[in-house]
């Protein structure tokens, strides 16, 4: 083989090459702002970055899928409605009216923190979501009186 075969990379067309293939590699793995602009990190200020954004999407959970959690509220909120109607529709021997009724109370109050849930995930402000935890902590204590009541703690003779 003669020398005139092999081919010649001039210096200036590798430098550009190199500086072309570094710059699209940064392009698409340097960390970007919330704008979407670059940034240019030293390590201990991208370990703070990291760390930021890592807590922002802690805090903010599930808080992002509120089609999700509005479809999951939906569902219980039918769950509770379904049992509802069923009380309502088994009549209750005399001596029960009372058990029927705290039964009634309790499933209308799970009813009313279901749909003040529904409410505070079409409107999410402190309000909304003060009255559903509180309804629903009034559902919970109902709930307990309830299945503290002689009738469902006597055992079938």
């Amino acid at each position: 083989m003669s020398e005139n075969n092999v081919i010649r990379i001039p210096a200036m067309i590798v430098v550009l090459l190199v500086i072309v293939s570094l710059t699209t590699i940064g392009v698409f793995v340097s960390p970007r702002n919330e704008q979407g602009h670059p940034l240019l990190l030293m390590a201990d200020v991208k370990a703070v970055e990291d760390y930021r954004r890592l807590a922002d999407q802690v805090v903010a959970g599930d808080k992002t899928d509120l089609f999700g959690q509005t479809r999951k509220a939906q569902n219980a909120f039918e769950h509770i409605l379904s049992t509802s109607q069923q009380i309502d529709q088994h009549e209750a021997p005399p001596a029960l009216v009372g058990l029927r009724d705290e039964l009634n109370q309790v499933s209308l109050d799970y009813l009313d923190a279901g749909r003040l849930t529904l409410q505070w995930l079409s409107v999410p402000d402190q309000k909304n979501s003060d009255l559903a935890q509180q309804k629903l902590s009034e559902a919970r204590k109902g709930l307990d009186d309830l299945e503290n009541s002689q009738w469902l703690q006597m055992k079938s003779p």
